[in-house]
């Protein structure tokens, strides 16, 4: 053999050992860009977070959800009350202490959480997104009742007319940027040129009490405060303040359709997470978030404490939160 075909016999068979090892040696895309193991959670029972005292409408409501969420989630939920600091108590713990493990999420209202660095009182040194927010779960937006036998007031525009000439009175428990009932206050009297004073109560029962035995002229708070009275023809739920009517009080008009532009207030209900929690174990528990506050038996417990279900997920989430942020920093000139 010549040495020209040795070296051409040499060159094929390199080239076909080449080829071989290469066949050899590959391995399908699926095998290559194997999917992560899936992980095991939940193991052990989770703890929600409620940042108020129990036997409260917060309280009430976690303690609705838990009961129903452990069957869609698979293990015990412990409702845990961390009072105090109007829910700073609760939310400081998540954000500095609490192991992001999924184990432990917390309830977080609207105005106290996303508002509480804005709180010229007592400002807290942490912003809304501190925490890893996931849904809402109700929101209680604001309305303007009266006394039913009250003949001042027959309708919305009445009352803006009278309050503009004289001045009512409304209780109210806190005020400024940290009350939306206080913000709607405020908004009224600048907007619409009203004078309502408002009189310093414990609370929502307090309210109340003040409008029936004559007290205070008017009730400014939420739907669920004022469902009760409603359907016992206590009140008069001149209107509500939202974008469109709420099905609870379908009878009742916006604030917007009376043609006084869009004055928007409310107190909502969502729940968070720590900073950092792996990202298959939020989908999990987003995943049970959804299935029980959606879940029929839920959603009737809740309208028949007069709170109407509004869920909503992700971007649409933080839009929301950023929207009442954006809204009541322009009440009070907020940079």
């Amino acid at each position: 053999m010549s040495l020209k075909r040795l070296l051409s016999l040499v060159v094929v068979l390199s080239m076909v050992a080449l080829i071989s090892l290469t066949g050899c040696g590959s391995k399908p895309d699926s095998v290559t860009d194997a999917t992560p193991e899936a992980i095991k959670y939940p193991t052990k029972p989770i703890i929600l977070y409620v940042g108020y005292s129990a036997g409260g409408s917060s309280d009430l409501l976690c303690r609705i959800l838990a009961a129903k969420m452990e069957s869609y989630i698979g293990q015990p939920i412990t409702v845990v009350n961390k009072t105090g600091g109007g829910g700073w108590v609760a939310w400081s713990e998540m954000i500095r202490s609490v192991k992001p493990d999924g184990y432990t999420f917390s309830l977080i209202n609207t105005p106290n959480y996303p508002l509480g660095k804005y709180d010229t009182a007592n400002p807290r040194e942490y912003s809304y997104d501190a925490l890893d927010v996931l849904v809402n779960h109700v929101t209680d937006y604001n309305v303007i009742a009266v006394r039913n036998d009250d003949e001042r007031f027959k309708d919305f525009k009445s009352f803006v007319e009278y309050a503009k000439n004289n001045e009512v009175i409304a209780g109210s428990s806190a005020t400024g940027i940290m009350s939306d009932d206080g913000t709607i206050i405020d908004i009224l009297n600048k907007d619409l040129g009203t004078k309502i004073t408002i009189v310093q109560t414990a609370g929502a029962k307090d309210n109340e009490t003040l409008l029936l035995n004559k007290s205070a002229d008017i009730l400014i708070g939420n739907v669920s405060d004022v469902f009760t009275g409603k359907n016992n023809e206590d009140f008069n739920v001149l209107s509500v303040f939202s974008p469109e009517r709420i099905g609870l009080m379908s009878d009742v008009p916006t604030a917007k359709e009376l043609g006084f532009g869009e004055i928007y207030g409310n107190s909502s209900r969502g729940y968070a997470i720590p900073k950092g929690v792996d990202s298959q174990i939020r989908e999990i528990l987003v995943d049970a978030l959804d299935k029980t506050i959606n879940d029929p038996e839920v959603i009737k417990q809740l309208e028949d404490m007069g709170a109407e279900t509004e869920y909503i997920e992700g971007d649409a989430y933080i839009k929301f939160l950023e929207d009442g942020i954006r809204r009541a920093k322009g009440v009070y000139g907020i940079e």
